[in-house]
């Protein structure tokens, strides 16, 4: 399946050209949140997008550059890797927050389907680009260049009832320890692991509560302690193959 890539492009001319920082995922929640401060940070952000959403007009009438496309097959991935190759030539980052999250179904075939789902969006996608887009990094002022996986506490601990997610997000973990030896010294390559950030709307008052019960700081974390300790690793230079996990303690006594 080939995906129809969009970009929306707002360029100042008043402005010398940045290198762009590409967060995936970033139509709503978390990824939202991290483009919407990127940008207000000062970095030239590129926001890739599955779906239009609120969050993607409000990050276009912000001036953020967007980018439309679906992580759900090899020649998806691989023409929007061409394609940024083709608009790009300088990365500073890349943030891969791009992810799907449900509990494993209970009929094997529907069970394939979701694990194509996550290995394409978890592991197929942010491979194929840190590898298409690697030799595009360049630090500033000497220092590396990040890549930023944002995994999931789960990785620790796994959920049995989400164990094909845990299982490609665990992936997407191990691939950020390879990929650290594999692009040193010019690329330092890290991982955010959330826990209880943000809720949904699937989450009952129930399953909050006994959430918060399972976690140390006992509260919902928010969107901006991820963002913190992004910006904590673009600019520290001597950080590669590590995990933050940002749960608030629940790796600690989850069940």
């Amino acid at each position: 399946m080939s995906a129809a890539i969009v970009i929306v492009s707002f360029i100042s001319e008043d402005k010398p050209l940045q290198k762009k920082v590409l967060v995936t995922g970033a139509s709503r929640r978390v990824g939202l949140h991290l483009a919407k401060r990127l940008h207000q940070d000062g970095y030239s952000v590129l926001a890739h997008y599955r779906s239009e959403t609120e969050g993607v007009q409000e990050l276009k009438a912000m001036g953020v550059e967007t980018i439309r496309a679906n992580f759900d097959s090899r020649d998806s991935i691989l023409e929007f890797v061409a394609r940024l190759r083709k608009q790009y030539q300088d990365f500073r980052a890349i943030i891969h927050n791009a992810s799907s999250f449900f509990p494993t179904d209970d009929d094997l075939a529907q069970a394939a389907e979701q694990y194509e789902t996550f290995f394409y969006a978890h592991m197929m996608a942010p491979y194929l680009i840190n590898q298409g887009l690697h030799d595009r990094l360049h630090g500033d002022n000497n220092d590396p260049a990040d890549i930023i996986h944002i995994t999931d506490i789960n990785v620790e601990n796994p959920t049995p009832r989400f164990d094909i997610y845990g299982t490609t997000k665990a992936g997407l973990h191990n691939m950020m320890l390879v990929l650290a030896k594999k692009y040193a010294p010019d690329i330092k390559v890290n991982a955010i692991a959330p826990g209880p950030v943000l809720f949904t709307e699937s989450h009952s008052e129930e399953v909050r509560n006994n959430m918060m019960q399972e976690t140390p700081l006992a509260r919902e974390g928010g969107a901006e302690p991820v963002y913190l300790a992004v910006k904590s690793l673009l600019i520290n230079p001597f950080l590669t193959g590590v995990s933050i996990p940002v749960d608030g303690g629940r790796r600690l006594s989850k069940r």
